[in-house]
């Protein structure tokens, strides 16, 4: 049934939207006295900032879960952080940073990789270990360029709420960016099905937020040390994938949007957006 008419399929996806903020939430709690390390990013992060936009599009926002930067020079020693996790009740899987409970969605504590320390994937936290958290190239952006907005649930008449660092926008594109480009140049299938859905993020961005903002925001990050060379990589990789009809990232969105959104105006607009940004981050 047309997931853009109220039907099951919108239904289950407001329902999953709805369990990862419940467990963001959650998650944020467990995490109380690193509140300052604390760093929204991912979809739910891109939703905090579309919001105003989202109710133009068939497709409605939703997550399978909650992804979170910590700021490895703001972390206390204590709690543990897999401790604090395990209290709440999440679970540490096989791969270092990714916690779930025995039903619902995963959390996944992240660190840029440019501050995780040596290795490949599980980032150096001196007392809370080398398994709390996973580093991930792209992310580097969250630690230079974010705001404080208050987060509240998304259950009807629910008052929960808290203040939480969001990544802003510029800093969420060059994520995603760099995850559109990994997942693609993998080989394990399972790891690339949910790029379209990436693509069309990133194009939600892109219809919500003022080109010159983003262009700033970029700028910003090329300027700073930490964000610089990971920001000019999406820049490059941007061009590539979403500044003509026939970029692969244009054809995912096309992928995920196709019968429920015209898709000549979303080629159109997605087009323009992206050549609009990449010619605002260049006169600089």
């Amino acid at each position: 049934m047309d997931a853009g008419n109220g039907g099951p399929m919108e239904d289950s996806h407001d329902q999953v939207h709805i369990e990862a903020r419940e467990t963001l939430l959650d998650a944020v709690e467990a995490l109380g006295p690193h509140s300052e390390a604390v760093i929204l990013v991912g979809a739910q992060a891109i939703y905090v900032h579309t919001a105003p936009t989202d109710a133009s599009f068939a497709l409605s926002p939703f997550t399978y879960d909650a992804d979170i930067v910590l700021d490895p020079e703001l972390l206390g020693s204590s709690p543990a952080i897999v401790d604090a996790m395990s209290r709440a009740g999440f679970q540490l899987g096989d791969q270092p940073g990714l916690y779930r409970r025995d039903v619902g969605p995963q959390v996944d504590l992240l660190v840029p990789e440019a501050v995780g320390g040596p290795g490949r994937r599980a980032a150096r936290l001196g007392v809370h270990g080398n398994r709390a958290a996973m580093k991930v190239h792209g992310l580097e952006g969250a630690l230079v360029s974010h705001t404080r907005i208050t987060i509240g649930s998304l259950v009807p008449g629910a008052g929960r709420a808290c203040i939480l660092k969001v990544a802003r926008p510029a800093a969420l594109l060059v994520a995603k960016v760099h995850k559109v480009g990994e997942r693609l140049r993998d080989s394990d299938v399972r790891r690339r099905d949910p790029v379209a859905k990436d693509a069309f993020d990133m194009y939600r961005l892109l219809r919500a937020v003022d080109t010159p903002d983003l262009a700033a925001e970029f700028r910003r990050l090329q300027a700073h040390d930490v964000s610089s060379r990971v920001t000019s990589e999406a820049l490059v990789l941007f061009r590539d994938l979403f500044s003509s009809p026939s970029g692969t990232g244009t054809g995912l969105v096309v992928e995920y949007v196709r019968g429920l959104e015209d898709t000549d105006f979303v080629v159109e607009s997605s087009v323009a957006l992206s050549r609009d940004l990449l010619e605002a981050t260049s006169r600089h």
